[in-house]
């Protein structure tokens, strides 16, 4: 089935079937009531992308939180933000449609359509891990523009980590690098969870303007039994938690789409690097515990909440026990439970099954 939650300006909806494209955006003109102490006009024209004494939108400053550039029908209604946790904290997707206030969308889809110059082309193919992937990015600094450091600095302030955490039930206080993608035609990204480093939680902002679907550039989320995908659109924000089993990937753009970009903010919170030890307490990852080994063992679906970083610690700790260097017979056996556990293949998508003939 599909979910959907309707407010007067937006929609959002949760995992279950085909996703819908994004719908018009509002008329309603929202404000972002903020300054820069930077610059002394660091606004612009969302509508030209220049200057203008009108209608103007103000960059993010330093600390301000995502929920202020967030279209404020958003989270009013408890039972919205109850469905939302529910499906992040489930490890599926949540699709927002008309997510940030339309000045701010308007003025970072100008800012990326006009700074073609600074995308470069980022290939990886590799036999060992079947992935490859063909795409267009901005990930120098040095070339970010000062709307997308603004952007930087909106989705790495502390009040903007707390509340991807808040939602999701993950730890989201690591350092975010939101970087720009063009999918051109012929870019593509192969099946993949995201799931390496420490990441917790990613988001996609697709910021795409008549887009046809038969152009292809589709997200598509690739669980056991269904395959729903979302269609570049526009001001449309796709969040999911991070772990083995968020496998998703893009479709290849097809040539037809021309000189219509398919364009994208995204990026992932991560873990403020806790990794698991013989010597840390488990108040460094979950309070109320003596052991953080304890923590895992009483719910074993609590294991999806490692990251890529911590998971691969485990099996360092894990030989250590193995090979005799570390002497505690309790704290090694609950480790290798824990380790077994994680590794038995109920935390990861089974494998074709072939029949050699």
């Amino acid at each position: 089935m599909k979910m959907m939650i309707y407010t007067s300006l937006l929609s959002i909806v949760f995992y279950g079937s085909l996703f819908a494209s994004a719908s018009n955006s509002s008329e309603t003109t929202i404000k972002a009531c903020v300054d820069n102490e930077d610059q002394t006009d660091n606004t612009v024209d969302p509508v030209s992308g220049g200057s203008s004494n009108s209608n103007k939108f103000t960059y993010p400053k330093v600390g301000d939180s995502i929920t202020s550039f967030l279209n404020p029908n958003l989270f009013q209604d408890p039972e919205t933000i109850h469905n939302t946790k529910q499906q992040l904290r489930a490890g599926k997707p949540v699709m927002i449609h008309n997510a940030f206030q339309p000045e701010y969308a308007e003025a970072m889809y100008q800012d990326l359509s006009s700074a073609e110059d600074a995308f470069e082309l980022h290939e990886y193919a590799h036999e060992q891990d079947d992935f490859s992937c063909y795409h267009y990015n901005i990930y120098d600094l040095q070339k970010y523009t000062p709307l997308m450091n603004a952007t930087l600095e909106l989705f790495n302030s502390t009040a903007t980590k707390e509340f991807a955490a808040e939602l999701s039930g993950r730890r989201c206080g690591g350092q975010t690098w939101p970087a720009a993608s063009w999918y051109k035609p012929g870019s593509h990204s192969l099946p993949h969870s995201d799931w390496a480093d420490q990441r917790t939680v990613a988001y996609v902002w697709h910021l795409t303007k008549d887009w046809k679907h038969g152009w292809g550039g589709h997200l598509y989320w690739m669980s056991e039994t269904s395959f729903p995908f979302v269609p570049p659109s526009f001001n449309t924000l796709v969040l999911f938690s991070v772990n083995t089993r968020t496998q998703h990937m893009v479709t290849s753009v097809n040539h037809l789409a021309g000189d219509v970009k398919r364009l994208t903010i995204n990026g992932w919170w991560e873990d403020n690097g806790w990794l698991p030890s013989f010597e840390d307490g488990v108040a460094q990852f979950a309070e109320g515990y003596d052991d953080w080994l304890d923590y895992f063992l009483e719910d074993s679906a609590r294991l999806l909440e490692l990251t890529a970083d911590q998971s691969f610690q485990l099996g360092q700790l894990q030989a250590e026990c193995a090979a005799g260097g570390y002497y505690d017979e309790i704290r090694c056996n609950k480790l290798h439970y824990v380790y077994e556990t994680l590794h038995e293949g109920s935390y990861w998508y089974n494998e074709i099954h072939y029949v050699e003939l």
